[in-house]
């Protein structure tokens, strides 16, 4: 009898000790959980395509084949072989191209992946290499426009707001660098580049 009875005991402490650690496990995941908001200057990748016009398009297409080529000279064959051929549109800008070829062989290399969804999320792929290749084609290009601090993709309003471009490639610029209680030089010249500068607001969540 004082057998069954201690192992009676022993099942509930048991199923006790194995509440509370699911419990603790479940809390310490919640608090992991954080939310913080960002700003910046959004712009699409059609509005970020505009810069390539008559007068650059020369400097665009020899710059992307220098880009192209730092590529190829950084790569290991095996382990870069994806990356190499993701770019590989701009590799193939003919020098006779027009306007919107060399917009279209740009466009080609900005990739976004993930879902848009209520709990949807998205990603540019290359992000990094996609903030070099643009910010050299700005610098070559002498545009005189803010440094691009990053290349994103949002898929989810509930968790990214309701004012920014969903499942699309992102270009976002500091709204500092735009700013100086009025639009600073370099503000007016991404206005005149992009077609406005206005400030987004967005919210990121990480685990």
């Amino acid at each position: 009898m004082i057998s069954s009875e201690f192992a009676f005991i022993s099942i509930c402490f048991i199923l006790f000790v194995s509440t509370l650690l699911i419990a603790f496990s479940f809390r310490k995941k919640k608090m992991g959980t954080d939310i913080y908001s960002a700003k910046g200057i959004i712009a699409t990748t059609d509005e970020i395509l505009k810069f390539v016009n008559g007068k650059n398009k020369k400097i665009v297409i020899q710059s992307c084949q220098e880009f192209y080529d730092e590529l190829l000279d950084l790569s290991h064959p095996d382990e870069w072989r994806h990356l190499v051929d993701d770019f590989d549109g701009i590799n193939l800008i003919s020098t006779k191209a027009t306007i919107a070829e060399v917009r279209k062989a740009l466009q080609s290399v900005i990739k976004v992946k993930g879902e848009v969804a209520k709990y949807g999320e998205c990603y540019v792929e290359h992000s990094e290499y996609l903030m070099d290749l643009f910010n050299k084609l700005f610098e070559a290009c002498d545009l005189d426009v803010p440094y691009l601090e990053n290349v994103v993709a949002f898929g989810s309003a509930r968790y990214n707001g309701y004012d920014v471009p969903l499942g699309v490639a992102c270009f976002v610029f500091s709204s500092n660098e735009c700013f100086v209680r009025t639009l600073s030089e370099e503000g007016e010249n991404l206005k005149k580049m992009i077609g406005h500068c206005d400030e987004t607001e967005w919210t990121e969540i990480s685990y």
